[in-house]
Parts: C-alpha cells; structure tokens; sequence
C-alpha cells in the first residue's frame, strides 16, 4: 500500500495533506481495540494451554464409548469427486500443497496450517463420500482411525476450538456413509474420541471466536449433543449459546454483521443441519432457528449474480454455483426477494437484464474484520447472466494473494493517491477504516439512483469520496458519477476489472472503450473530460484458479476541492 509524501502545495504540484497516519506498535493497538471479552477469552485460551495438555485433563473429558449415534446423518452436502480420488491414489492435495502418504495424517512436516486445517477439519470424507464404492468407504474409516490413534489427547492446533468443531460436524454428518453403528469396534474408538472432543469444545467455548467462526462451533456442539450418547448437557450449553449469539450477529436486516457472503453461506449450512437433525430428533427447534435461515437465504439470493456466483466482497471466493443454488434451495420457499441491505450495506440494482450489486457499509469492527476489505463502494455489474465488471476475488488459501485482493485497488471503485480506503493489518482485520458510509435509494419511473459516499479517506487526506450511480428502466443505460470532496490528495484512479471472459477495445483514441460479452452483446464506456487506457488484470476463479484479464483505468489529477469525473456504460446493438 502506497503512502502520499507532503509538499508545499504549489500550483501543479502535489497537494498538502496527503499523509495518512500511520500505527504506533500496530499488533498491540489493533489487539487492545478488540472488545474487552473477546480479549479475554483469547488470553484465557493461551493460559490454559499447559491444563489442556496436561495427563489430569485428558482424563476428566471422561471415557464414554458405549452406545449407539442417536439419529442417521441428514442430507448430505456435495464434495469433489475428484479430490477424492487424488486421496485414493494417497496423494493430499489441499490449500495448494501436495503431500503423497502423510505422516503423521495431520502434522507432515513442511506443510502449512492451511493444509493442515482441512486435513483436521475432515471435510475431504465429503470427497471421499462423492466417489463412492467400498474403497473410498474404506480409506475413509482407515483415515478416521488413524487420526483418533495419532490424536487422542489434546493439542493446541488440531484441538482448536474451530478445527475441533468443525471435524466434529463433518464426522457426524457422515457417520451413515462411515457406517459406525455397523461395526462394534469402529463405534467404540470413534464416540469415545468424539465425546472427548465434544466434552472439551463444551467446556473451551467461546474459546476465542468470534463472528460466524463461533456460531459454526456452537452449531457443531449441538450436532453432537443431538447425536451421541448422552448428549443432553452438550446440548443445552449450545442452546444457551446459540440465542444470544444470534441475536447480536443477525442484524435487522437480515445480513450477517461480518459482511462477507462466503461466511454466510457457510453459516446457512451450518443452520440447515441443524435444522434437519432437529426433524429427525422430533424435537423442538430452538427460537429464531427458521427466521435466521429464511433471513440468509434471501440475503444470498439478492448477493448472486443471475449465474448463481455470488458477488465478491470481503473474502468471497468464486464457488460452484451448483453448490450456492442447492444451499439457498434447501433453506426453503419462505425467501423474499431483497434488493437493499441498509444495515449490512449492500444494494441490488436490477433492470431488465442488468445487474448490480453494490458495497455501502462500514467494514466491521475490529474483531469481527478478519474477512473484510478495503473495497467500500465498489460494484459488480452483470448482463444476461455474465458477468462484466467485478472485483478481484479472495483466493481461498494463498496468504499472499489474499493480501493483495484485499487492496482498494482490486476492487472496481475509485482509488486516492495509490492508496487503500482501509488500512490493511499484515495479521488481519483493517485499520484507519470508513466510519461514516451513507447510501441513499431513489427509483423512479422504473429508473434506480444510488447517491453513497465514504471517508475512508479523509483522515489522511481531508477527501470524502461519493458515488452516484443511476440504471435506466431497460437496463441499457448505467452511469455514474465520482466525486472527490476536500483539498487533499494528487491523483486518483478510477478501475473498472473486467471479467476475463470478456473482449475489450480502447476506441475513440482513448475517450471511450467497447466491451464485448460473449453471447454478442456490446457495451461501451465514455469517460468525460478524462482519457482511460487499459492495464491487466487478474481475477480469482473456481478453486483458486489465477486467471488472467484487463481492467479500464480513469487517472486524473486532483486538482480542486471539488473534483468530479462522469462516466456512462451503455448497450450497444444485438438482441435487447
């Protein structure tokens, strides 16, 4: 992230006031600005360390073997086929690394924590489960056991509460593929281990987490106190949890206060598991249970573009769309349609068949910003179900490259002096972030008119940015108006991040670009007053997948306390 310099200001020269603050000590200030009781929970956790290993504690999580799992796994989520069969031919392909034969199964040496977070959270038995066949049943038992024989007592990374929680849903979601209660030995290796982890999550909780990371845990608790043996206090300490959490991460408007569509996907999962276990249970389920799982389905759906991607903010991956229309699909047939999330900060622009989808709001705060980036205002727009301009991506387990897709520069918005509307901490979360984030709504005649703004930058550079944005009621017209209000910065760059699968051309020696869409559709964009030029790209496809593509680029001076650029994207020819 680039910093401005300070200089005297003169007439053509750079402007005064474009040094941002910068962090004194930025590990200790970003943690003392968590809140006090998430601060706690995590200082806790790490002086409890020594007891969680010690031999006395090992024993108290009980010796719970006997009896049968209470009630047959729910529906299923897909996995990858293919991933399965790379595990039948022994080789660990996970989070970009390959290991043939681990050993230890969840420690090789040499291997990151990414791998080794999937490895201990055993979602590769959905894999192994999408092959099929006595084989991949087989490996999937002998892997089970080998874990439990290489970890029956606690360790600090593959006991932790998320891992644990995890491994613990994934396990008893397939325990009919596992067939457990077929085989007396199998059942009573794997619900004695089990029951320990489940007793250890029961007592560790909050454990540290925050945001939809506790909720899954919580969910996962209650998974095992619905379906082992003599579950019922593991259940009502998740009952107590799960309300009150709930209720302080769901805002009003249904969205879920971390921001991120990924997180909520997963925590729409999450709940409709829980949902099913409670069918087969025949008991009641818990308040607010339906309500937050008619709530994230509708959410998702208004954040989907009409190819069922969802969009990419804050850490969201390109997922199959397969998989994000079977999660909203099961949520049920009680979803309303949404096109505005005034507290989530999120808005839906569709006329015809145009789409756009928009961030408006805060990032979170500290704590619960761990999937937040620096992209405030930025927007994708699709077209017949392609989609057009986008975002960058979040890569699903490159560190590095989820660091730079976190930038303000690889979101299609407008970028001030080379430098992030939101402070990236190198350890997570953000910092010197927007506070005040404002959006409003008008639609008229069938037309829709956005007026936002942010002051992401005007700690730093006396600047506010707003963003007015109007679609047409056929959806052939979108334009949008940037303006930069207040004396500081030098330079700005206004981005447009084309998806690769479309062709673009600079045309009228640099006052306008023609986009072509793949199914013929033409659009074509006119700046006014500025030239545009075209620079590459990337984007983040299916599995991490680097793709190459090309983005348009507005730069211009800033040059007043009130610089404006107008810009218009509009159809051109084809089938309407």
């Amino acid at each position: 992230m680039a910093e401005g310099s300070v200089t005297d200001g003169k007439k053509g020269g750079q402007r005064r006031g474009n040094q941002r603050p910068k962090l004194v000590a930025p590990r200790l200030q970003t943690l003392f600005s968590l809140p006090g009781n998430l601060i706690w929970q995590r200082l806790r956790r790490r002086l409890a360390q020594p007891i969680y290993g010690s031999a006395f504690y090992h024993v108290t999580l009980g010796k719970r073997s006997a009896g049968e799992l209470q009630l047959p796994s729910p529906e299923p989520w897909p996995g990858d086929p293919q991933a399965g069969l790379l595990l039948l031919n022994d080789e660990f392909r996970f989070a970009g690394e390959v290991v043939r034969g681990p050993k230890p199964l969840g420690n090789p040496i040499g291997m990151s924590d990414g791998w080794r977070e999937i490895v201990g959270s055993f979602a590769w038995l959905n894999d192994l489960r999408a092959v099929s066949g006595p084989s991949a049943r087989n490996l999937a038992r002998q892997l089970t056991m080998r874990w439990i024989d290489e970890n029956e007592r606690y360790d600090s990374f593959a006991w932790r509460a998320d891992i644990l929680a995890a491994r613990l849903r994934n396990i008893l979601l397939n325990h009919t593929y596992l067939e457990v209660n077929s085989d007396a030995l199998f059942r009573s290796q794997l619900l004695l281990s089990l029951s320990r982890q489940a007793e250890h999550l029961a007592r560790a909780l909050p454990d540290g987490l925050a945001g939809g990371a506790l909720v899954k845990a919580i969910i996962s608790l209650m998974l095992a106190g619905l379906m082992l043996p003599r579950g019922e206090k593991w259940l009502a300490k998740g009952q107590a949890l799960l309300g009150p959490t709930l209720a302080a991460q769901i805002l009003a408007d249904g969205g879920h206060v971390e921001r991120s569509p990924q997180v909520m996907l997963e925590l729409l999962q999450h709940l409709i598991d829980l949902r099913d276990v409670y069918g087969s249970a025949g008991t009641k389920q818990p308040d607010g249970l339906s309500m937050a799982i008619n709530n994230f389905g509708s959410v998702l759906l208004m954040l989907s573009h009409g190819d069922a991607v969802l969009a990419g903010f804050n850490d969201t991956p390109e997922l199959d769309p397969v998989h994000v229309l079977r999660v909203i699909e099961r949520a049920g047939d009680k979803l309303r349609p949404l096109n505005q999330l005034p507290l989530t900060g999120f808005q839906r622009l569709e006329r015809g068949k145009t789409v756009v989808i928009m961030d408006c709001g805060a990032p979170p705060r500290h704590g619960l910003d761990d999937h937040a980036h620096a992209g405030t205002l930025s927007f994708e727009l699709a077209h017949d179900d392609e989609r057009m301009i986008v975002n960058c991506g979040a890569h699903p387990w490159s560190k590095e490259w989820g660091q730079v897709q976190r930038t303000t520069a690889a979101h299609s918005t407008l970028v001030v002096d080379n430098t992030n509307s939101a402070m990236l901490l190198p350890h997570g979360g953000l910092a010197l972030r927007p506070t005040v984030v404002t959006c409003r709504r008008e639609e008229t005649d069938g037309q829709i008119w956005l007026d936002t703004s942010h002051d992401g930058y005007e700690e730093g550079f006396g600047l506010i940015h707003r963003r007015k944005l109007y679609l047409s009621a056929d959806g052939h017209d979108f334009m949008g108006e940037e303006h930069l209000v207040g004396p500081g910065g030098n330079s700005y760059a206004l981005r447009f991040h084309l998806h690769p699968q479309v062709n673009v051309s600079v045309t009228q020696n640099g006052q306008a670009a023609f986009i072509k869409m793949p199914k013929g559709s033409g659009w074509r964009l006119r700046v006014d007053g500025a030239d545009l030029a075209l620079a590459e790209s990337v984007h983040i496809g299916l599995g991490g997948q680097v793709r190459r593509s090309q983005q348009i680029v507005v730069i211009g001076t800033i040059e007043s306390d009130q610089t404006q650029i107008r810009w218009l994207l509009q159809r051109e020819g084809g089938k309407k």
